[in-house]
């Protein structure tokens, strides 16, 4: 058989204009598919936006803007370092017609209310000014209803709208100007469009604020940036100027221009807008910095090491737009309905109409007043609505938050989870040992001890020794060294200041003629058994103390871990650590399940297992060794700080290294699950119960179209209450 090598996939992102309903999503999405290349394509209602895959050695960019033309929509791409940011100024478009509309549609309202018996010049006015309200300041719906018709013959919600103002009109003007009747609709008609046009607008309002996250993270990125030269001069260039390994200075309050590690100076640095950590962070020479945060009261200069869309800035906008545009699974179901949904309400207005007229042999003005009230009562905008605007304001408040969410698909899944296996270095833990004891033995004091073992551990390589010598950092000056020897497994002898230091194991000392006290062994013991290392230390043959080293536990991880299992959830540590070492350490977090000595390739290997016994599995870690297992469970948390391959593999990122987030995360999905589940319900009853309403005649047309607009802005301002919930952590 023969086989073909993969195709080589890119993405190109488009800004769709034009789109009012579930409907435009599908006929888009279909148009977009069609065409021979597009391997996938996606369309965020909420966005307006669309994502498309495709084979770029078959087609272009351009061929996909051409799919949406020709589809009825207008469309245009969207360039890289330019993120779109939704389209937050929409709701200033529809508000010129929407005022000219009510100027109007209001006075005719009253005139036909107040003036049953009007004169013919009366409603000849009232005609005119109806005819410029429906197809003037009304052209968006019936051009929406052309270009689909005209695209392959569909219908949208434009469609509903186009015909249900336009049948009030023309019946209207054809019982005035034939019959000479008063029966006529040029209020409902003109209503009918304003109402909607309200309606637009609000929705569209509404749809700007859940934008604001992306908003919010573009403007963090300065425009312009301090560069040093090489000879000390200061130039203020353009952001775009600046490239990796460029001096750039910051002054005090200003925006950090782009990433990079400090070379001079110090200063408190506001992370806030990107971690959701309140406090400043400090910074000195060697840390690194983040392009978009607040410098604080200090000068800093700092060497650049990513620009554009390079930085994490950049990086988080993409993740954020992505998984803002992208859809999650529980959506299906409103998508299959909306791609049949405004046929069959233009089939059962048709049915109203005639049953009316025909069967039940009532006046042509009785049978069109249900039938409009049927075309304007329908809402594809509302199931359009009821998932996307959710995800999008869901994400973004995770976002805002450090907690970052891939796509609505993980935010969906996240919901489920009720078992969260923990790696232990860098995630329970700081993942970096530190010197936690120090216990003098008789004539010392812990400030001697502290500097005797750090002057013999400074040169060392060893990890041990780097936590000792940090451990002393403020103890006072270190002694200089004579001489040094290292005995690998047992410890070190040094002669330092001309005297005799040895760390290490009891042996190492013994042979050095200083005997460890039979009651520090048992010191040692209870040490080891808090999964704390042990080296002892000896001065010119005489036992100095013991000193102890550990990878503590994260500040916040018992909280944290109380916080999941208030959430129903159980909480695993896995461990590549002695059984020893990681039940000292899940026990003082908190945690009761424990599986340790698991090598890196085992991780994932766990994770099935549990997933084989009906777990839904969250996986949090933070090493590259963690990525496999992360790709395993049901959704992948990457902590801050983790490497790009665990990020990669993630579902969640955790900007700040907080353990908090994850239950943050599961109470951000739970939420937007039980947000979306309200929308989807609202959209769907409110068509099954609306449209009977209307087609027996128990709604106006004015109170269905009123009702319509309603729908969508209820669905989107409830999605809004995402921006509220509150977080663990």
């Amino acid at each position: 058989m023969e086989t073909h090598p993969k195709l080589a996939e890119e993405r190109s992102d488009l800004v769709v204009e034009g789109m009012h309903c579930a409907s435009c999503v599908t006929r888009i999405e279909r148009s977009l598919k069609r065409v021979d290349g597009v391997t996938d394509a996606s369309v965020n209602l909420a966005t307006g936006h669309a994502t498309v895959k495709y084979d770029p050695a078959v087609l272009g960019p351009e061929a996909l803007i051409n799919a949406v033309v020709k589809a009825g929509y207008g469309a245009s791409l969207v360039l890289e370092n330019e993120p779109e940011t939704g389209n937050t100024g929409e709701h200033l478009a529809p508000l010129f017609n929407l005022v000219g509309s009510a100027v109007l549609a209001v006075p005719i309202l009253a005139i036909s209310m107040a003036w049953p018996n009007r004169p013919l010049w009366l409603n000849t006015v009232l005609a005119i000014c109806a005819f410029v309200v429906v197809f003037g300041f009304g052209r968006e719906f019936f051009a929406g209803a052309y270009s689909a018709a005209k695209a392959g013959g569909s219908a949208t919600m434009d469609t509903l709208i186009a015909l249900g103002s336009s049948s009030a009109y023309f019946f209207s003007l054809y019982q005035f100007l034939v019959l000479d009747s008063h029966e006529l609709y040029f209020d409902t008609a003109s209503t009918i469009v304003t109402l909607i046009l309200l309606g637009r607008w609000l929705e569209a309002r509404a749809k700007s604020r859940a934008v604001g996250t992306i908003k919010s993270l573009v403007a963090l990125a300065p425009k312009t940036a301090l560069k040093v030269t090489a000879g000390g001069e200061e130039l203020e260039v353009s952001i775009s100027q600046i490239v990796p390994g460029d001096l750039v200075k910051v002054r005090p309050g200003e925006k950090i221009a782009t990433d990079g590690i400090v070379v001079d100076g110090q200063s408190s640095v506001d992370e806030s807008l990107l971690t959701g950590e309140a406090l400043p962070v400090e910074k000195i020479k060697g840390s690194v910095v983040t392009g978009g945060t607040v410098n604080g009261t200090g000068s800093l200069l700092f060497r650049a090491t990513a620009t554009g869309s390079q930085t994490v800035l950049a990086h988080m906008v993409r993740l954020v737009q992505d998984a803002q545009g992208s859809k999650a699974p529980v959506q299906r179901l409103a998508d299959r309905v909306s791609a049949v949904f405004v046929p069959t309400v233009v089939i059962i207005a048709g049915l109203t109409f005639a049953i009316r007229l025909l069967i039940l042999h009532q006046p042509a003005a009785v049978c069109l007043v249900p039938a409009v009230a049927v075309l304007v009562i329908a809402c594809p905008c509302a199931l359009g609505l009821a998932t996307p605007t959710a995800i999008m304001v869901g994400t973004g408040r995770g976002a805002g938050l450090g907690i970052l969410i891939k796509n609505g698909e993980a935010l969906e899944r996240a919901h489920n989870i009720n078992r969260v296996v923990l790696d232990k270095t860098g995630t329970v833990t700081m993942g970096k040992p530190v010197l936690t004891d120090a216990v003098p033995a008789e004539g010392f004091t812990a400030q001697e001890l502290r500097i005797i073992a750090a002057s013999a551990e400074k040169n060392s390589e060893h990890p041990l020794a780097s936590a000792i010598v940090a451990g002393a950092a403020n103890d006072g000056e270190l002694w200089t060294i004579d001489s040094f020897s290292s005995t690998p497994g047992a410890g070190i002898e040094v002669v330092a200041n001309g005297r005799r230091i040895v760390v290490g194991q009891p042996e190492l000392l013994a042979a050095n003629n200083a005997i460890v006290p039979q009651g520090v062994y048992r010191l040692g013991e209870q040490l080891e058994q808090a999964g704390k290392t042990t080296v002892y230390v000896a001065l010119d043959g005489t036992f100095a103390g013991t000193l102890a080293v550990a990878d503590t536990l994260r500040p916040e991880a018992a909280e944290a871990i109380a916080a999941l299992q208030k959430l129903g959830v159980q909480v695993d540590l896995l461990s590549g650590d002695s059984k020893r070492v990681a039940v000292a350490v899940a026990t003082e977090a908190g945690i009761s399940n424990v599986q340790a000595q698991v090598k890196p390739h085992e991780k994932s290997a766990v994770i099935k297992s549990l997933q084989e016994q009906g777990f839904v599995v969250a996986m949090v870690g933070d090493g590259v060794n963690d990525a496999p297992a992360l790709a395993q469970a049901d959704l992948g948390v990457a902590m801050g700080g983790a490497t790009d391959v665990a990020m990669e593999a993630a579902d969640v990122t955790l900007m700040r290294a907080d353990l908090r987030g994850v239950s943050g995360a599961l109470i951000l999905s739970r939420a937007a699950m039980r947000i979306i589940r309200q929308n989807l319900f609202w959209a769907f009853i409110f068509n099954v119960i609306g449209i009977p309403l209307a087609a027996t005649g128990r709604l106006n047309p004015m109170i269905a179209a009123f009702a319509m607009s309603m729908s969508s802005v209820t669905v989107v301002s409830n999605s809004l209450r995402l921006r509220n919930v509150k977080l663990v952590g």
